[in-house]
């Protein structure tokens, strides 16, 4: 974690962007989603923009990169017990078409600097006012960005900070929802990947608990078919390959120690109409929080992070 050079945080009054040899990441005003990430490729010389980048005439959902917390995409109930709070969630939030309560609490919230360097940007969520005084609120949520040029490859590292502030523990789920361009266009974009095992889901994009794997070959098509797929392993990593601009991007998933939070799901969906995929990793699966399913604890005063990569590299 990088240290606070700032007596105070500041909320974001500037686009904030950072830097490497061959790339340039910028998030938007508010620090709560990406509006673009643009890569020079080292062989062909072009400039690649990485990300869907967020399009604010669209619906927050549907493109850039955003926090999903205190749980993942779906939960199937208008209420969620948050440490030892029953917290309503008719008023909160965004819902899906089937009327449930999609992608956490915290998507929206805007961030302020903590500390920033040319290659790395440290940020702190603000809780909404409505939920301020709740459990959520009482809990710290810090982000780091870095992003480094190795060789031909290009890594933006994200990790994520959860501190429990409350007297009593706190579980949870988090993910990321990053939005990749691809071309829809011959040759078509592929997906590789160590992955073997699916998910069901229901018809409403709930998964089936309990939770069970079925193995998938996915990742060994030659085209990516339609999707809105929940993976996992203990390691995801996915490699979305683009020929046709000749290079792949790999997101991977890792826990270096015992205390760090796994991200060992996955969800992807695919939206050709906007020439792009959606590769999402997760700490759970969907609905997760209702069940107590791979949940992560903190007790009072204990923090816990969380880390995945995004690796660009030649094809």
């Amino acid at each position: 974690m990088i240290g606070n050079i700032f007596p105070f945080p500041a909320v974001l009054s500037a686009v904030p962007k950072i830097f490497s040899q061959q790339s340039q990441l910028k998030l938007n005003e508010s620090g709560n989603q990406i509006l673009s990430w643009i890569w020079k490729h080292p062989e062909s010389g072009k400039n690649l923009e990485i990300i869907a980048g967020y399009d604010p005439a669209e619906r927050f959902f549907s493109s850039g990169s955003y926090l999903m917390y205190p749980w993942v995409n779906r939960h199937s109930s208008d209420h969620i017990t948050l440490g030892e709070e029953f917290i309503s969630l008719k008023d909160l939030g965004s819902k899906d078409n089937k009327g449930y309560p999609s992608h956490g609490l915290a998507y929206s919230w805007r961030r302020s600097v903590l500390d920033r360097t040319d290659h790395s940007v440290f940020l702190e969520l603000i809780p909404d006012e409505s939920l301020s005084l709740t459990p959520l609120g009482k809990i710290r949520v810090r982000e780091e960005y870095s992003l480094h040029t190795v060789s031909n490859e290009e890594i933006l590292t994200l990790r994520t900070f959860f501190q429990n502030e409350n007297l009593v523990p706190f579980r949870f789920c988090y993910g990321y929802h990053p939005y990749f361009r691809i071309n829809s266009q011959p040759p078509l974009a592929q997906l590789r990947s160590n992955i073997k095992k699916q998910i069901p889901l229901q018809e409403d994009l709930i998964p089936v608990y309990p939770i069970y794997g079925v193995e998938t070959n996915v990742f060994e098509l030659e085209q990516i078919p339609t999707l809105d797929s929940l993976f996992f392993d203990e390691e995801p990593n996915v490699v979305l390959q683009v020929r046709n601009e000749s290079y792949q991007v790999s997101i991977h998933s890792y826990a270096n120690v015992s205390n760090e939070i796994p991200l060992s799901y996955m969800q992807i969906y695919t939206d050709f109409s906007g020439n792009r995929i959606a590769i999402e990793p997760m700490s759970a699966p969907g609905n997760a929080v209702l069940h107590g399913f791979s949940l992560t604890t903190l007790l009072p005063e204990e923090e816990k992070s969380g880390c995945f990569q995004i690796r660009l590299s030649p094809l």
